[in-house]
Parts: C-alpha cells; structure tokens; sequence
C-alpha cells in the first residue's frame, strides 16, 4: 500500500493566500487570525517538525455573524521564507471583544510557500539598457 500524496495549494510573491473558516460563536465571530509554521522537516507534521521562530497569520474579519464563513488572507512578501506551512492555532475574537485560542484543529490545513523567482522562471530576460 503506497501513502497518499497531499497536493499542497502553492504560493509565490505577491499571491493573496485565501483561506475560508466556517466559525459560530454566539456573540458573534469578530476579528480571527490564523496561525501557521513552517514545517522544518518534510514528511512529519507536529510540534517537533515546526520552525519555532517563522509564523505566518492569515487574518479576516466575521463582522459580528453568529455563524460566519470567515476568508482569512495573507499577501505573500518577500521576506516569507519558503517552505511548507501548517496551521497550528485560530485566535478568535467576539464582537464583545472576547479571544478563544482554538489549537486543536480538527483537519489539518497546509499550504506552500515558493521563492521570488519561481513564479516567472524563464518568462524575464534582460535585453541591456535603453
């Protein structure tokens, strides 16, 4: 039996990440933040594969529905650095101000991260100057 192969969503400078949450709080769901951390070695996921110092935040806004399809983004820059990220935590805020910090997130959600020149590998060629 081989292991099935997750296809991870890819990402290059100047993409928006967009991720869609479905959330409910009776207060209504208000500002979210989704965390992620980018996975040190490939092919394990867990707190022991995770680079403690590089996060991302994807982040949306619920405007105060108590049920909510949340999108939460992130506008990739250069100074991500690339490599695969897992979601490790939702901060998520009432409209009364309230913070619930969700860590045990049912399905586990990755995306990947590529570097700058990736995106228009061969596309761009310098023809001197002008």
């Amino acid at each position: 039996m081989s292991a099935k192969r997750i296809e991870l969503a890819t990402y290059a400078i100047d993409d928006v990440i967009r991720i869609p949450l479905v959330l409910k709080d009776e207060d209504g769901v208000a500002h979210v933040r989704a965390i992620f951390r980018r996975v040190l070695r490939g092919g394990e996921i867990g707190p022991p594969s995770l680079d403690p110092d590089d996060m991302v935040e994807l982040r949306g806004n619920g405007k105060g529905q108590e049920q909510a399809t949340v999108e939460v983004t992130l506008k990739v820059r250069d100074e991500h650095i690339p490599g695969d990220y897992l979601c490790v935590a939702l901060q998520v805020y009432d409209s009364k101000g309230n913070m619930a910090m969700i860590k045990d997130i049912a399905v586990p959600r990755l995306f990947r991260l590529t570097g700058a020149g990736n995106k228009d590998k061969g596309k761009t060629k310098s023809m001197g100057w002008g």
